[in-house]
């Protein structure tokens, strides 16, 4: 087996290192209490990004060891969906701390310990983050099909 750094082991390593994040800061989450804090389909989301990120990131590693693009399908198309619905978990938060939703992501008798568990520099961030990984999600789509034309 060859240890060259070829296109195809990079972007695997790169898929897998998103996942990994994702999978990371979820599992924090869990570990954190957020299923008993937030509403029963906040934490289905939750639970459904955590299994999707898992799946991502083995896809990833697998794509990794086989080193040909056509392994690729599943990994992408996982990471894609991983993306998407951490872009829609996102979403939902920011929009349960402001406007006129604010906390109906979040249990009535968890609200007031709620408002400790976060700032506004972390609802930035994770915005920024989510819509930079919508971005990446879509750039690659784009170039896939491309390519197909």
């Amino acid at each position: 087996m060859s240890f060259s750094s070829s296109k195809q082991r990079i972007y695997a390593s790169l898929l897998a290192l998103g996942a990994c994040v994702l999978l990371f800061r979820t599992i924090v989450m869990i570990a954190g209490g957020s299923l008993d804090i937030l509403v029963l389909w906040v934490s289905v989301l939750l639970i459904a990004e955590l299994l999707i990120d898992a799946g991502c990131l083995f896809a990833s590693i697998k794509w990794w060891i086989a080193n040909d693009p056509v392994k690729s399908h599943l990994a992408l198309k996982l990471g894609a969906s991983a993306a998407i619905l951490h872009a829609i978990r996102v979403l939902v938060f920011v929009l349960g701390r402001t406007g006129p939703w604010i906390d109906f992501d979040v249990r009535s008798e968890q609200r007031a310990i709620h408002y400790t568990r976060w700032n506004w520099t972390g609802v930035y961030f994770a915005a920024i983050m989510s819509a930079l990984g919508l971005l990446g999600a879509l750039i690659i789509w784009k170039l896939r099909r491309r390519k197909r034309q």
